[in-house]
């Protein structure tokens, strides 16, 4: 894909998980500090590729991250950072999947990397709509 078409499938996923009423951060090359601060989804090229995911909200992500390195992995902070890591990767999934997208979860960890739908790019001699 040119770098266009990756730039037009960005907005294209943003524009559908705004429309399922997820709001989305500015749009970073990266997930960013900023991005990371006020938590939500965040979709980014990386590799030649169009990358979503779900970031905490980053007092979850601190405090969980806190005690995991204090050893407690079993405190309440890191079930719900958990829960909610978990519950938002299916819930994007679901998303994305309905939005016709076509998804390739990683190998370890959450987020997915994006395959045009069947409908999103133009095969030889056509236009987009």
């Amino acid at each position: 894909m040119t770098t266009s078409n990756l730039e037009e499938l960005a907005e294209r996923v943003r524009f559908d998980l705004e429309s399922a009423g997820l709001l989305q951060p500015p749009p970073p090359a990266l997930p960013s500090a900023d991005d990371e601060a006020q938590g939500g989804p965040v979709v980014y090229i990386e590799d030649g590729q169009v990358h979503v995911d779900w970031l905490c909200h980053a007092r979850l992500n601190d405090a969980s991250l806190d005690m995991v390195e204090a050893g407690r992995d079993e405190d309440d902070v890191v079930r719900r950072y958990e829960a909610v890591r978990v519950a938002m990767h299916t819930a994007l999934g679901a998303i994305l999947h309905g939005f016709g997208y076509r998804l390739d979860a990683p190998h370890f960890g959450y987020g997915y990397t994006i395959r045009p739908a069947h409908h999103d790019f133009p095969t030889a001699g056509q236009e987009l709509s």
